[in-house]
């Protein structure tokens, strides 16, 4: 481990990929439905493990959710998961327990930088799930979608958006997100 993925506290710096799925792009109406999240290090070459859990509402109305998410969460089999999830493993209280415990014990052995496709947006469903990522979480972020608006903004000649299409479940998200980070270093390591 290099020194300079250290933090002040003496725990190594270690990037956690989180995404929701949810019924739309209102943070504050909006319901999620999925949550995943993977930590890795800061190369985002080595797992330390992750988190994938359907998340069932107490109530959840087909017709309040936006038609853009309804179709993508029958098409991807989300909702059909959801319809026949557990009530008791998937209920809301059943999956901020196991996100607790998953940032609880990540959080003893390393400083988590929260790092994904629109972070502010997944953090705020964090809250919603009535956790406080301030507990486990460093106060910087790392957000891909920065890294991809720089790339558009100096023409390079690699498309960051390109393949983006993709299955809209949390898993194929992080794994998307990780694969282009990683590729994304490769170049611009090689423009120096």
């Amino acid at each position: 481990m290099r020194k300079q993925d250290e933090d002040r506290n003496g725990k190594p710096e270690a990037l956690l990929w989180l995404d929701f799925e949810t019924t739309g792009t209102d943070r504050n109406d909006s319901l999620p439905l999925e949550v995943g999240m993977e930590c890795t290090d800061v190369l985002g070459e080595h797992s330390y493990g992750s988190l994938h859990r359907i998340i069932r509402p107490d109530y959840l109305d087909l017709l309040d959710m936006s038609p853009m998410a309804f179709s993508m969460h029958t098409d991807n089999g989300l909702l059909f998961e959801l319809l026949n999830g557990s009530d008791r493993n998937d209920c809301v209280e059943a999956v901020v327990n196991a996100v607790e415990e998953y940032l609880e014990s990540l959080s003893q052995r390393f400083t988590l930088v929260p790092a994904g496709t629109n972070v502010d947006f997944d953090l705020d469903f964090l809250k919603r799930l009535d956790l406080n990522p301030d507990r486990w979480l460093s106060y910087r972020k790392f957000d891909l979608t920065t890294l991809r608006r720089y790339l558009r903004f100096i023409d390079c000649p690699e498309d960051p958006y390109e393949g983006h299409r993709g299955t809209h479940r949390v898993r194929d998200c992080i794994r998307r997100d990780i694969n282009d980070y990683i590729r994304y270093r490769k170049l611009l390591k090689g423009a120096w």
